[in-house]
Parts: C-alpha cells; structure tokens; sequence
C-alpha cells in the first residue's frame, strides 16, 4: 500500500493516503492537457510520480524529464509486509534507486551505502526486486538465471492506469501494446496459467521466425518453388551429369595424353618460378647498383682530421694507431664495394642462366601445345569438363537448398505440433481452474450489474494464439461503456488479488477514466470502489475533477471524507508540484 508521495522540490504538495478509497481532486472544470512544456494542476503527474517510483522509463515521461525538475528526487513511502518502507529516486540519477537496506538483505543484489539505514541499487535491480516482493508466483529459475515473466514493470501500467488510451480496452494500457504482451499479463491479472500461455506464444513466434526464413530463402532465389518442384530441378540436373560423364568417358585422346598433360603441366610451373626468381634477383641486383653507385670514396686523413679540428693534441704513438684506424677505415670501404660488385656479378649470372632456362622450357611448352591442339583433344575435354563442373557446382547449391527448406520444414511442422500439443493443454488447464474463472466472471458480472443493472460477460476462451478474452456490458446508448469496462475489469483483477493476498495492493486510475461516464454509472462506480476496497482489504487511488463530480447521484456517500488532496489554479501553492512548468522550447533542426 502506498502511504504517501512527497519530494524535495520546493513547493511539492506532499499527499498522505489512507487504506480503501483515496481522492486527489482538482478545483477545475476540465481536465488540462500535460505535454513537455506545460501540465495541469498535477492530477496526472502523481500518478506518473508513482509510477517514476516504482520503476518506469524517465526518458518516455516527457512531464518528469522537464529541465525544471532537473535534480528532483521524489519519495514513495509504502507499507510492506506490514512494515514502513521509503524509495526514493531523482531525476538526476535515474539509473539508481535509494531503499531501506531491510529490502535489499540477503536477495543477492549489488548495493551502495546511502546512510546508516539505506542503499542504492540499479534501476534492473530495483525492478526485479518489486517483482520479488509483490509477484513472486513469476519467478523462473532457469539453469540458474532468474527471470520474471510478466515483470513488475510489465504489469504495472494495469494497476496504475494513465491516459485516455489506458480506457478503451481491458487488455490493453498503451498505444502500440503488443497482442503477446496483452494476453500473458491479463492471463496472470486473472489467475490463468500464464507460463503455459508464454510458452505457446514463444513457440507461436519461433514457428513466425522459421517461416519467414523460408520466404526470405524463396525471395533470394526470385521464386515460390516448392520443394517438391526443387527436387524435380534435381532429378534433371542429375540426369545431365550423368550424360556429361558418359561423353567424358568414351572421349577418345592421344596415348600419351596423360604424360603430355603431365608435362605440360610441369612446364609451366617450372616458367613460373623462375620468372619469379628472377624478378627478385633483379630487384635485389638493382639495389646493390645503387649502393655501390651512391658510395663515397674512402679519405684516409679524415678520422685523424676531424680529431684536429677538435683541436686535440696527440703524442706520437697515439698518431701512429690513429693512422692504423684511417688505414682500417679505407679497407673497409674497400671490402664492400668489392662485395657490391661481387654480388651484382653472381645476380647477373643467374639471371641470364635462367632466362635461358626460361627460353628452353617455353619452345617445349609451345610443342607440348602443338601436340595435343592438332589431336582436337584439349578443347573439346576441358569444355566437357568445364561443363560437368558447373552441373556439379548447381546440383550443390541446389541440394542444400533443398535440405535448408526441408529442415525449416520439418522445424515449422515440429513447432506447429507442439503448439497444437500446447493449446490442447491450454484448454485443459482451462478447465481444469474453472472454479478459479468463474470466481472472476462472476466478480466481473457483479460489478457490471451494480452498475448497469444488468451483469457482464467476462469470455475466457482459447485461441490460434492462446487465451482469447472478451468484455461485454448489455447496456448500448450509455456515454463511458468502455471506460466502464475497463474500471470492472481493474476492480476484478484487484479483488482477486485481495483474495489471494498477492500483488500489488493498490489500483490507480487517472481522471481520464470517467471523462465521458454517465453520472449515474459515476457515482455507483465511486460507491462501489469504496465499498470493495475496504471490505476486501486493497487501496485505491483516483483523480478526480471538481466540475464533473455526480454530485446529485451520490446521495449519502460523503466524497469529501476520502478526498486526501485539493488542487487548484489560484496560484502556484495550488498545483502538486507547487509550480508550474514553461513550455520547452523545441530545436529546429540544422
């Protein structure tokens, strides 16, 4: 239960809410549109406030990642098994969350020290924890990893509902909510074997992924042929081969066809490499040209001169070894210009040997040509050859194609077996928890009926995809059916959980949900949420507006008795976060 939100911006009106019924109310006439640049009185913003606290992108929430709220935490005191607890977050640091050290104990998670009695974990962590604490029944240990299937974050936009599109439809929260997101959360809303239904939907997308392949694989070739089309292909191919081999073999050729070829062969190969030698030597020779070119003559005065230049003084026996050195010196300039020349005069040797190597083998290369061009023989078996190597080459390609497709094949008909094995159980288990569905049916009919007069119809069926779920009030013209439906729905699924003690103890609704709702059904809902959750034991939290209040059908109920926070636009002080935001100013676009 939540027992309070509060913040450390200057001018936040703090709100305190109790068990059952809470009502924030606004003193306007019409609700306000909240966008990036400005907001309402802040009916919205609680709730986005909790949310925030609970867990949900800063990013999407173009209100809380105003620059003006830049480094704002906000607080969500809540009640847990039994105790009070406090989670903090800022805007600044989104990816941290600040908790009583108490939650944290003993779960695993990587922590940071924030006071005697608190810590900060990661944003994942943090998320995981809520769904440890108030979902437990969707941990997965898997070759153990920990997984939770649905999430808290998945989970919460249903009991903590915001905007108009969270109103047109039980199943659905948000514009764009996939059809898989949908059917495993309100299968776990109402107690249904939502793992069995998560499987199915895996198995539903595999067998999507495998079919996909399949036309990806059709599209490259630039066709639709199927396999038995593609295996026709092969027969054909196979009987070409087979012709192509059978010319191959009655072709007739020279005796000595096989030496010749061998020869041949070795001919070239032999040409080859010494061209190859060849052409590093004569880069290796021109090197040693240009060095035994660019070389200075040796000066055998020079060491002793630039010792005099130094202005050294010497005695006559140190003259005599530094002669010794000028004579060493000019020696060895000497050796290597003789091994320059040396070394040009061997490269030059062997090169002119194997050119004449290379003349030698080229006019036999050329006879061994002549030979087997005037038999006819070497054209007519390399273009069968040729020939028989591409049949070869696309009989490959095509075999595996075929054996690809047929593997997807045998694939989407496992996967397809398995989901019809998977929907058979579906309906069993189905059956199986009747009492438990008809628990929610009959919840849902009572609430419809307290205000309709007449009970709805929750459906609970099984689908191509899994559980199929509809809706229905017998009561066409009213203004506000669907949003109605929407509230039944809520108030189903909450009271299942106040009946099994689980889940998140508290139901949320924005103002947004009884815009266009018929007085009478406004305030039976109000009496009726009043009711529930303080006999069942659950909170709950709806924003409301002043000007659109069934004030003349509430009879005795007392509204102001549950009302925990007043807004109003008579000044900033009014509104929730005591301010109110300037429009942003959007960036054109270079």
């Amino acid at each position: 239960m939540i027992r309070g939100v509060r913040s450390d911006l200057k001018g936040f009106r703090s709100v305190t809410l109790g068990a059952a019924l809470n009502v924030v109310l606004a003193d306007q006439a019409k609700d306000a549109d909240e966008n990036e640049s400005t907001n309402g009185l802040g009916k919205t913003t609680l709730i986005r406030i909790i949310q925030f606290c609970l867990g949900s992108d800063l990013a999407r929430d173009k209100v809380l990642s105003h620059p003006d709220l830049a480094k704002t935490t906000f607080y969500l005191d809540l009640k847990i098994g039994g105790a009070d607890r406090t989670v903090g977050r800022s805007t600044a640091t989104p990816k941290r969350i600040s908790v009583d050290r108490i939650l944290v104990e003993g779960r695993g998670y990587q922590t940071e020290p924030e006071g005697d009695h608190r810590v900060t974990i990661a944003i994942e962590d943090y998320r995981s924890l809520l769904s440890e604490i108030y979902f437990p029944q969707t941990r997965i240990v898997t070759n153990g990893d920990v997984r939770y299937t649905p999430t808290f974050r998945e989970l919460a936009p249903y009991v903590a509902r915001i905007g108009k599109a969270a109103f047109v439809d039980p199943q659905v929260t948000y514009q764009g909510q996939s059809g898989a997101s949908k059917r495993l959360c309100v299968s776990y809303l109402l107690g249904l074997n939502w793992s069995l239904q998560r499987k199915l939907l895996r198995e539903i997308g595999d067998r999507d992924n495998i079919r996909a392949a399949i036309k990806a694989i059709r599209a490259a070739e630039d066709g639709k042929q199927t396999i038995g089309e593609l295996e026709a292909e092969r027969v054909a191919l196979e009987n070409q081969m087979r012709a192509r081999e059978a010319e191959m073999a009655k072709f007739n050729v020279r005796e000595d066809y096989r030496e010749l070829e061998v020869e041949l062969t070795s001919a070239d190969s032999s040409i080859h490499d010494l061209i190859n030698a060849n052409y590093s030597d004569t880069r290796l020779r021109d090197f040693y040209k240009r060095s035994s070119a660019e070389q200075p003559e040796a000066d055998a005065n020079r060491p002793l001169q630039i010792l005099k230049d130094a202005g050294a003084v010497f005695k006559e026996d140190a003259l005599r070894t530094l002669d010794q050195v000028a004579k060493f010196h000019s020696q060895v300039y000497r050796n290597r210009k003789e091994f320059l020349e040396s070394e040009i005069k061997r490269l030059s040797d062997e090169i002119a040997e194997r050119d004449g190597r290379i003349d030698a083998l080229s006019v036999r290369k050329q006879e061994l040509l002549n030979l087997l061009r005037s038999s006819g023989a070497i054209e007519t078996l390399i273009a069968l050859q040729r020939g028989h190597s591409e049949l070869t080459a696309r009989h490959g390609a095509l075999s595996a194609r075929i054996e690809e497709m047929k593997r997807y094949d045998r694939r989407d008909d496992d996967i397809t077996a398995a989901i019809s094995k998977e929907k058979t159980l579906l309906k069993s288990d189905l059956d199986d928890r009747r009492e438990a569905v008809d628990q929610a049916r009959s919840l849902f009919a009572e609430y419809t009926q307290a205000l309709y007069g007449k009970p709805g119809k929750l459906g609970v069926d099984i689908g191509n995809d899994g559980y199929n779920f509809s809706f229905t009030i017998e009561r066409g013209g009213s203004d506000g059916v669907d949003q109605m439906v929407v509230f039944c729905f809520d108030l189903t699924f909450a009271s299942l959980f106040a009946n099994r003690r689980e889940g998140f103890p508290t139901l949320i609704h924005d103002s947004s949900l009884f815009a266009d709702v018929d007085p009478r059904q406004f305030a039976a809902a109000l009496r009726l949420a009043a009711d529930r959750s303080k006999a069942l034991g659950f909170q709950y939290l709806c924003c409301l507006n002043s000007g659109s209040l069934p004030t003349s059908y509430l009879g005795d109920f007392k509204l102001a008795d549950y009302v925990r926070l007043t807004l109003n636009d008579d000044g900033p002080q009014g509104r929730l976060l005591g301010r109110k935001l300037p429009p942003v100013e959007k960036r054109k676009p270079n």
